[in-house]
């Protein structure tokens, strides 16, 4: 997939570690944790951009649908992941 910048992806993982580094201590953020590297490893590695777009958005989804309060950083993570979705294509008009 294309990225939005390096350094915009920089950031991506940046966040990412911090959900893995208050994961230890705290179970809150295992699922951003989780959902953030599958979504890094996406980014980094799918070639389809439409494909990747979709299993993005089932894991935004999942998310989304967990009863859990988000932490701000996660909103700043997701804000980053919509920016990547609209350099491969998606809009949220479609």
């Amino acid at each position: 997939m294309k990225k939005y910048t390096q350094q915009h992806f920089e950031n991506m993982q940046m966040m990412c570690s911090y959900f893995e580094s208050n994961s230890k201590n705290n179970e809150f953020y295992l699922p951003e944790f989780t959902a953030s590297k599958k979504i890094n490893d996406i980014i980094e590695n799918e070639e389809n951009s439409f494909e990747g777009v979709m299993k993005i958005l089932e894991l935004l989804a999942e998310i989304d649908n967990l009863k859990l309060k988000k932490d701000v950083h996660w909103f700043d993570y997701k804000l980053h992941v919509l920016s990547v979705l609209r350099q491969n294509g998606f809009s949220e008009n479609e």
